[in-house]
């Protein structure tokens, strides 16, 4: 599943980077997929993780200077994952806010890395009837590395962006034989496309409609 996820982004990407220089400042929406994962980190047990498909929405701001770039983004996504044995379906809705620092080694692609701090919006939420459970904790923060790919001059508005977000603390406090909390850690690639509104002039000016000249 990871490297299905992989190879459909480079596919996506393969389109090229030359593209309109984009402004010093630029803002928009943004949507995206993710693979979601549990780490579990201290694991007694016959217990066991699978992946679970989920989504992202959010808005975004974007400092360039230079080859650097900051941006900073206020994102709604759902993380989680399935275990297994026992069976259970942990759906975490969170209020997110990546603050990713870039450098730019050739032009168009770019990597990145930053804190992603994260806000619970169902902690401790059950759906009666079903194993299906939010996080136990209000706060989860993460670590995240990738990439991002402006694209093409028709296409110069979007950017493309492929991230691997690392949990940095459990999000669990059910507690083992030993009286310990079970570690468990949230763990995510991220496949994303932002939308840069502030770009939509400079677009149309070179490609929109042109009058004919009587």
């Amino acid at each position: 599943m990871k490297n299905k996820f992989i190879l459909g982004f480079l596919l996506i990407s393969s389109v090229g980077f030359a593209q309109m220089k984009q402004s010093t400042f630029v803002f928009g929406p943004k949507i995206g997929l993710q693979a979601n994962h549990i780490a579990i980190v201290d694991n007694p047990g016959e217990t066991s993780s699978k992946l679970s498909m989920q989504y992202q929405a959010g808005v975004f701001t974007r400092l360039n200077l230079g080859k650097l770039s900051l941006q900073p983004e206020a994102v709604f996504q759902v993380k989680g994952g399935n275990l297994v044995d026992p069976n259970q379906k942990l759906t975490f809705r969170y209020l997110s806010t990546p603050i990713l620092l870039g450098i730019s080694p050739f032009e168009g692609f770019h990597l990145e890395a930053g804190p992603e701090f994260n806000w619970s919006l169902n902690q401790g939420w059950k759906k009666e009837g079903v194993e299906q459970y939010g996080p136990d904790l209000k706060k989860d923060n993460a670590f995240i590395v990738g990439a991002r790919i402006d694209m093409l001059d028709m296409f110069s508005m979007f950017s493309l962006n492929l991230r691997y977000a690392h949990g940095l603390n459990s999000f669990n406090t059910r507690i083992q034989n030993d009286g310990t909390p079970l570690d468990l850690r949230n763990r995510t690639f991220q496949l994303g496309i932002t939308y840069n509104f502030s770009e939509y002039y400079k677009w149309w000016k070179k490609y929109g409609i042109k009058k004919s000249k009587k």
